[in-house]
């Protein structure tokens, strides 16, 4: 009996670690998603941009769907961000290219984490049904 209760509390503690990192990797799989979702709307944007010609009249987004009105005055290079505080001028074609690069990061990194999650969701679950099988006993 005591050596089943034992077991039962060190399922309880393994359950409870795996449903913490359960939640912690769905937090990050949402984080992820979102920034691919960014990226990709960032390539879309950029790739009209090359349709478009000096002089034209844009609107851009200044976030929670507001805009100012604008006109284009160099459409070959945009300002992108390196790192923190770090910029550099690039062809919207360089640019692309390394949106392009980092979106293969981002979808490895969702697949990494989705299997992750699979792993630890089926560990839970094995835990529990061993669980089960011990208060089965204990009746």
């Amino acid at each position: 009996m005591a050596g089943e209760e034992e077991a039962l509390r060190k399922l309880s503690s393994e359950l409870n670690y795996l449903n913490d990192q359960s939640n912690l990797i769905s937090n990050n799989l949402s984080l992820l998603s979102s920034h691919r979702n960014e990226l990709a709307i960032s390539k879309i944007t950029l790739e009209g941009l090359k349709d478009i010609k000096p002089g034209n009249e844009i609107l851009i987004p200044i976030g929670a769907g507001n805009f100012v009105k604008g006109t284009i005055t160099d459409v070959g290079t945009v300002i992108t961000t390196l790192a923190r505080d770090v910029t550099m001028e690039k062809t919207i074609d360089e640019t692309i290219t390394k949106l392009d690069e980092t979106l293969k990061e981002v979808e490895k990194n969702l697949g990494q984490n989705e299997a992750t999650l699979q792993n630890i969701r089926a560990r839970m679950n094995e835990i529990e049904m061993k669980a089960e099988e011990i208060m089965q006993k204990q009746k």
